[in-house]
């Protein structure tokens, strides 16, 4: 977290959180399809669900992270 802060000012550099994000986010997206093998494995239909939705909501701020990075 030390790349996000200007010491000198004390200020967050809004890019670097942005893009650390991003790399986080997508890490997490790439890692889903073997997660949801594993939950399409084990019968939970509940669980499988809710995992869809996370996957929905994360695919939504990938968007949003790559809006504002080109934006900037």
């Amino acid at each position: 977290m030390s790349q996000d802060k200007d010491i000198t000012d004390g200020t967050i550099n809004i890019e670097n959180i942005n893009k650390d994000a991003y790399t986080t986010l997508v890490k997490w997206a790439k890692s889903a399809p073997k997660i949801l093998k594993k939950l399409e494995e084990s019968g939970d239909k509940e669980e499988i669900k809710k995992f869809k939705i996370q996957i929905k909501l994360v695919v939504d701020k990938l968007q949003d992270i790559q809006l504002l990075i080109k934006n900037k």
